[in-house]
């Protein structure tokens, strides 16, 4: 009977200590799920920026030339930033027409020059019906000389991405 006794006491602990122990696997288990939450939440949204982020957004205008197969690009050596903001701009030849590329930091900048074009070209040359540019999100690219709708044509379908869009006409 004390044998009896004595087995069943160590059962009683034993089964004592492995209740106690339990409450405490459960609270380290929800306190390494609620650890990995915190960070997956506190990184989710990075990354899916970064996944669903434009292409050219923050690129530089190389890529974009190399995408369009120009020939002669040359980056533009003035960053001047007084009228917009933008990431990076330069020139290439695209089937014998010279355009530039202009890329840009966040779409609001992207946004703010199509404004300027919009203003602008009407006054500097307004006799240019119908002149055009192509935009995408991050991007610009526009035929240095006459903006014609080719050129921007040329270049939406090159690139599978953005529009081409026709400034104002103020002419006569």
């Amino acid at each position: 009977m004390v044998a009896s006794l004595e087995t069943s006491e160590t059962v009683g602990a034993a089964v004592s200590e492995a209740v106690e122990r339990k409450p405490r696997r459960l609270v380290a288990g929800v306190a390494l799920v609620a650890a990995a939450a915190g960070v997956i939440g506190w990184q989710a949204p990075r990354v899916v920026n970064e996944l669903t982020k434009p292409a050219y957004l923050g690129a530089p205008a190389a890529e974009i030339a190399a995408d369009l197969d120009c020939d002669n690009y040359a980056q533009s050596t003035n960053h001047d930033e007084s009228v917009y903001r933008y990431h990076d701009q330069g020139t290439c030849s695209l089937e014998g027409n010279v355009i530039t590329i202009t890329t840009f930091n966040r779409a609001d900048d992207e946004r703010a020059f199509e404004s300027v074009m919009k203003a602008l070209i009407p006054v500097v040359h307004p006799t240019w019906k119908g002149a055009t540019y192509a935009a995408g999100e991050g991007w610009n690219v526009a035929d240095a000389r006459n903006l014609t709708p080719e050129t921007a044509t040329l270049v939406v379908q090159r690139l599978g991405t953005g529009a081409t869009k026709v400034i104002p006409f103020s002419g006569k």
